[in-house]
Order: C-alpha cells, then sequence, then structure tokens
C-alpha cells in the first residue's frame, strides 16, 4: 500500500442522529484510530468496542466509524491516527524478502511519523535559531506559563471587580444628580413665590411684593431664583425726606445691604444673607442731613 496523503486527523459535528462516519486516512489497525468528543472546550475520549467500532483495516481509502449513540447537536467529533510507535516486522537469514511484509513496515513508520508531525503542528515550538541555552526544559516553560495564566486570571478578576464599582458609582452618582436638581427645583419654586410677612398667604415675585413710592427708585438687579431688588433714594430735596429735631430721617429696610453711591444712598433687598429682608423697619439718621438743619435753623434765625 503507497500513502498517498498527509492527512491523519478529521473531525464531524454531531447533530444528534448519525452515527456513521467515514475515516478518510489509511490505517493498519482499529485500535491505530483514536475518537473523542469535544463540547465547550472540553473533550472526552471515547474507548474502542464499547463506544465505537472501526472498519477498513488496511485498505488504502480508509474506512468507516460506528457510533454506539450519536452525538449530541454542536458536539465535535474527532478522530485520529495514533499507531503505536513499535516495529514487528521481523526477517530470518537466508529467508524470502517478501515486498508485501517490508513496504507494510515502511508504511507503519511513514505514519508513526505523520501522527508525531501532528502533534509537533499543535505545539509551540522555539525559533530554528534559537541557541540552545536558551531552550528551557518542558517543566520550567509550563511552571512559568502557569505563573502567567494565574496573574492573567488574577488581573481579569481585578478588572472585571474595578468594572462593578465603576458601574456602581456611577449609578450612586447619578442618584445624587437627580437628588440636586430635585433640590434646585425646590429651592426656585421657594425663592420664586417670596412672603413678605407671617400672614401674607400668596407667594409672589419679590418685585412684585415691593413697589417704590415717591422718592424711591426700584431696580431689579438678578432675576428668577437669585431675585434681588436695589432701592435707591437721592439725598437731594426729593419728595419722601423727613425733617425734623434738625436730623433728615427715612425709613428703610435693616440689614447689610446699605451703600453710599454717587447718586445717593442704595439698599438692596433680596434673599442672600447679606442682603436687607423684607418684612421690617428702621430709622437711618444721615450726619449730611444734620448739617443741613443746622443751616436751615440758622437761616430762620437772620443768619447768612
Amino acid at each position: 500500500m503507497t500513502l498517498s496523503t498527509q492527512i491523519s486527523k478529521t473531525s464531524y459535528t454531531g447533530n444528534g442522529a448519525t452515527t456513521v462516519f467515514p475515516v478518510p486516512f489509511p490505517f493498519m489497525r482499529g485500535d491505530d484510530i483514536k475518537v473523542l468528543l469535544r463540547q465547550d472546550g472540553a473533550q472526552t475520549p471515547l474507548l474502542s468496542g464499547t463506544h465505537f467500532s472501526v472498519t477498513g483495516e488496511g485498505s488504502p481509502s480508509g474506512g468507516s466509524l460506528t457510533l454506539a449513540e450519536p452525538p449530541a447537536t454542536g458536539t465535535v467529533l474527532v478522530l485520529y491516527r495514533a499507531p503505536a510507535i513499535v516495529q514487528e516486522v521481523d526477517y530470518v537469514e537466508n529467508a524470502a524478502f517478501p515486498a508485501e511484509t517490508h513496504e507494510a513496515a515502511l508504511d507503519l513508520l511513514t505514519m508513526i511519523c505523520q501522527a508525531l508531525d501532528e502533534k509537533i503542528g499543535r505545539a509551540v515550538l522555539y525559533p530554528v535559531s534559537t541557541p540552545p541555552e536558551d531552550i528551557r526544559d518542558s517543566s520550567a516553560f509550563l511552571g512559568t506559563c502557569e505563573v502567567a495564566r494565574d496573574a492573567a486570571l488574577a488581573a481579569g478578576t481585578q478588572a472585571s471587580a474595578a468594572a462593578t464599582e465603576a458601574q456602581t458609582q456611577a449609578g450612586l452618582a447619578g442618584g445624587h444628580v437627580i437628588q440636586a436638581q430635585a433640590a434646585v427645583a425646590q429651592a426656585q419654586a421657594a425663592v420664586g413665590g417670596i412672603r413678605v410677612s407671617a400672614s401674607d398667604t400668596t407667594p409672589r415675585n419679590l418685585s412684585a411684593k415691593l413697589i417704590a413710592d415717591d422718592g424711591l427708585a426700584e431696580t431689579l438687579l438678578f432675576p428668577g431664583a437669585d431675585e434681588s431688588l436695589r432701592l435707591s433714594l437721592a439725598l437731594a430735596e426729593d419728595p419722601g425726606l423727613e425733617l425734623a429735631e434738625g436730623l433728615l430721617r427715612v425709613r428703610v429696610a435693616p440689614g447689610n445691604g446699605l451703600s453710599r453711591m454717587a447718586s445717593g444712598l442704595a439698599a438692596d433687598l433680596g434673599t442672600g444673607p447679606d442682603q436687607l429682608s423684607t418684612n421690617a423697619t428702621l430709622s437711618l439718621t444721615l450726619r449730611p442731613a444734620m448739617v443741613a438743619g443746622r443751616v436751615f435753623n440758622h437761616a430762620l434765625m437772620g443768619g447768612m
């Protein structure tokens, strides 16, 4: 027999019904054929005579494999040739030299070589130019691979935990944003409706609650949730000022929002801590008015 093919392994996908599969390469004995089932990365060896049987021994075209049970759908059936590495031909001195016997021995050796070549094809190999001192023995190499594998698995676990934690923190942050938005909406709603006294039951904007009378000028500084209102009066002889007991008196709201400007005295009314409240009054005594009162009294007495 001649070996015209280098194939020594093949595979089929199970469908839950088929039990007979071709063996597309020649083999010397049935025991030379090995079979396993692969599913989800795990493989299960099958036993000859228990799980399968083979026909076609010695045929140049191969044979067939019959399973006791059909492979499940999606399962991969792998069959390959793996002859025992032996030499069973014995030549007797001065005996006949049969060609078929000699050819069978050569076929077996070729099949062994093909099986070894298939194994080497699945192995990790150093480059041909690698110096001998750089080639590690298999135990040390596998140990290094196991350490690298464990480190990679640990890194993957840590990365997965970090991703889960990041998702959790992102969810919490999203919840805080929603709470903050709700708080801002409540604050805006509360500030948008101002009551100027405890008995006031109709909340409205600050500019609508306070109306400037004669002698006062009203300026809206910041509308909306941070609404601020400025009331300004001139220090000249404008209506609304009172000259009494030699002093010029004007009633404005209390607080720290008073400021002297080039055009007069300004009082800021609003909702901030540095602005005036909207439900109380006080009398502000202006020192320049004292001078004006003395001049007025001096004029009444005939002074110049």
